[in-house]
């Protein structure tokens, strides 16, 4: 009998082993719970324009944001551009963000959200819209999303800089399944100021003073609205927590 206890206490001390490790394993993953916008199997397509351009101090850059869903049936728009800057508040600033009017104006489309922010010592600009009308929108041609002005504040440390999507932001959502058919933007905002220098110097601050427009809270438009990041899930710390007490249960039964 006390030999039947024995291998039973050492079965469950063998699993709860087995378990404990397994969970100390996933402990130490960073998981991240968000789901990958953009896709390299996408159809439908997003672009920036101008895609070049030479400007000096003082300018404004007046530039287009446009998608096209290849005919398919789409039901939501989110992009979102990014741009590094250098210092305490951005060398390039977004004076507007002007969201196509005929969008606006056929009631097919709402766009709670169009603001910038900054994050880091990156300049954000989120647009995002929804089609609410019963067939949903669909196009072979590109059709504007919205205007965004940037005005050159001053001489970006880095010449040129760079616009870019963020591709794990940015969606088109199929209205049949809302999937997302973004296809990884391929183009970029790739602009010269005349003045700025190659070489980075200093250590630069960061301090959340940039201009950021108001808006409304924005509803989620497919995968496109924010997802919180998990550095430790859940079940990781149960399945953790649940083998030490197996193995003390064992233990005490094996005495």
């Amino acid at each position: 009998m006390q030999a039947k206890k024995i291998l039973v206490a050492t079965l469950i001390i063998v699993v709860a082993v087995g378990g404990f490790v397994a969970g100390l394993f996933l402990l130490r993953q960073n998981q991240d719970i968000r789901e990958e916008a953009s896709t390299p199997t996408g159809t439908a397509t997003a672009s920036i324009s101008p895609e070049t351009g030479n400007y000096n101090l003082g300018d404004t850059i007046n530039t287009t944001v446009s998608f096209n869903p290849k005919n398919v049936v789409i039901n939501g728009v989110a992009v979102r551009l990014t741009y590094p800057f250098s210092g305490s508040t951005p060398e390039v600033t977004v004076t507007s963000i002007e969201v196509n009017s005929s969008l606006l104006s056929s009631g097919d489309w709402t766009c709670p959200t169009q603001d910038s922010s900054l994050s880091g010592e990156a300049v954000i600009i989120d647009i995002a819209c929804a089609n609410t009308s019963a067939n949903g929108f669909t196009s072979n041609a590109d059709t504007l999303l919205a205007r965004v002005n940037l005005k050159v504040e001053r001489a970006p440390q880095a010449s040129p800089y760079v616009i870019r999507f963020d591709n794990a932001r940015s969606v088109i959502t199929r209205k049949s399944d809302n999937k997302d058919v973004l296809l990884i933007p391929a183009t970029s905002g790739t602009y010269t100021v005349g003045g700025s220098t190659q070489k980075l110097t200093g250590t630069p601050t960061v301090k959340p003073t940039g201009s950021v427009t108001a808006t409304p809270t924005p509803t989620t438009v497919g995968k496109g609205g924010t997802l919180p990041d998990a550095g430790v899930s859940l079940p990781t710390i149960f399945g953790v927590s649940l083998g030490v007490l197996l193995i003390a249960a064992a233990v005490l039964l094996a005495l």
